[in-house]
C-alpha cells in the first residue's frame, strides 16, 4: 500500500506544472555604483571590476508581455573591453540569461567565451544561438563619436510558461 501511494505522489509532483518564478530586473542588476534611471525601460548599473576600475553597464527591457520580459540589453559605454571589464560584462549577461530567459548554467562557458571572440572585432554586429536564447552583439559608434559594446538578448516561447519558467520583470 505504501509503494502505491508513494507512486501517486511521485506522479502527480512530476505532472504538476513547474512554478513560475519572476525576478524585477532592477533587483537582478545591482551595482557598487547604485543605479541611475534614464528612462522607464532604461537605467545605468555603477559595477567595479576584479581590477577595481569603474565600468557602467546599461540595462533596458527591448520587448515585455503582460509587464514580461521578453528581451533585455546589457551595454557597455565602450569600445573594447579590457579583460577584467569583459568577465565582468559576461558574468552579467550570464545572470541575465540564467535569470530572466531561464537558460541552464552549462551555458554560460560558450556565452562568455563568444562574447570574448566578438570583443576582439572593431565594429560588429552578429547573433548567435545559445539553446532557445538569440544573443544579438553589436558594437558601433553613436553620431557623437562615442563607442559602445551591446548584447540583445530574446528567446522564443512565453516569460513564465514551461519551459521557461524563469522570467524578469520590469
Amino acid at each position: 500500500m505504501k509503494s502505491v501511494l508513494r507512486g501517486a505522489v511521485f506522479v502527480a509532483l512530476s505532472l504538476s506544472p513547474a512554478l513560475a518564478a519572476s525576478t524585477p530586473i532592477r533587483s537582478l542588476m545591482t551595482g557598487s555604483g547604485g543605479q541611475l534611471s534614464v528612462d522607464d525601460g532604461l537605467f545605468i548599473v555603477g559595477k567595479r571590476t576584479s581590477a577595481g576600475t569603474a565600468l557602467n553597464l546599461g540595462v533596458g527591457s527591448l520587448e515585455t508581455t503582460g509587464g514580461r520580459l521578453r528581451g533585455i540589453t546589457v551595454f557597455a559605454f565602450k569600445e573594447h573591453l579590457t579583460t577584467s571589464e569583459l568577465d565582468l560584462y559576461a558574468t552579467n549577461v550570464n545572470r541575465v540569461a540564467r535569470t530572466c530567459f531561464n537558460i541552464s548554467p552549462e551555458r554560460a562557458g560558450a556565452v562568455t567565451a563568444w562574447l570574448g571572440r566578438q570583443n576582439q572585432a572593431a565594429i560588429r554586429n552578429v547573433t548567435q544561438s545559445f539553446g532557445p536564447l538569440k544573443v544579438h552583439f553589436v558594437r558601433d559608434i553613436t553620431s557623437s563619436g562615442a563607442y559602445f559594446t551591446a548584447v540583445y538578448l530574446r528567446r522564443t516561447g512565453t516569460p513564465g510558461v514551461a519551459p521557461w519558467t524563469s522570467y524578469c520583470t520590469e
